[in-house]
């Protein structure tokens, strides 16, 4: 999901908790496939994501819905869970429309703090190479947001959205009858 960026296999190991030894052999067979680009710099192999690959919006998508960054904020707002009502990712990283550079849009609504969703997140940053940008909200005053019909509310609300906590039919529920 770092297209443009390129990574040696260690690099990649330490980031995917993976073996070196064993994760060389896949990214052989990747980018032997054409899955990935494979470029020797210096001393070192280096791998990229292949733009040119036919189905790399395809893998893009189900790395983003799966063990890509919703796993990995799940398990950064784990601590907090109990007090989030709703968390989800939203915006171009949820659309697929992500560029290098670009940060990550969270939406967390629950009786958590700012300052302890910051927190929660900070590793989540390192991991992504990129910001996380919380968005925190109570759930008053998302409930009020909601009920004034805000701009920020109805477009959230109507773009694609990847749920760390809770659901798109659990969220739409909260607002019925």
């Amino acid at each position: 999901m770092h297209t443009g960026e390129s990574f040696h296999v260690r690099e990649i190991a330490r980031l995917t908790g993976t073996v070196a030894g064993t994760l060389n052999r896949e990214l052989v067979k990747l980018a032997d496939a054409g899955v990935l680009v494979k470029k020797n710099v210096g001393n070192q192999i280096r791998y990229s994501a292949n733009p040119d690959c036919p189905i790399m919006d395809e893998l893009t998508s189900i790395l983003r819905k799966t063990s890509g960054i919703v796993d990995v904020l799940a398990d950064a707002l784990l601590p907090l869970s109990e007090k989030i009502n709703f968390a989800f990712v939203f915006g171009s990283m949820a659309n697929g429309s992500e560029t290098a550079g670009r940060y990550v849009d969270v939406l967390i609504v629950g009786n958590v703090s700012f300052s302890e969703v910051v927190e929660a997140l900070s590793g989540a940053q390192v991991i992504f190479r990129r910001e996380v940008n919380p968005k925190n909200f109570s759930w008053e005053e998302w409930v009020h947001m909601c009920e004034m019909n805000e701009s920020f509310v109805k477009q959230v609300l109507s773009r694609p959205k990847l749920f760390i906590v809770g659901t798109e039919n659990e969220l739409e529920d909260c607002f019925k009858g």
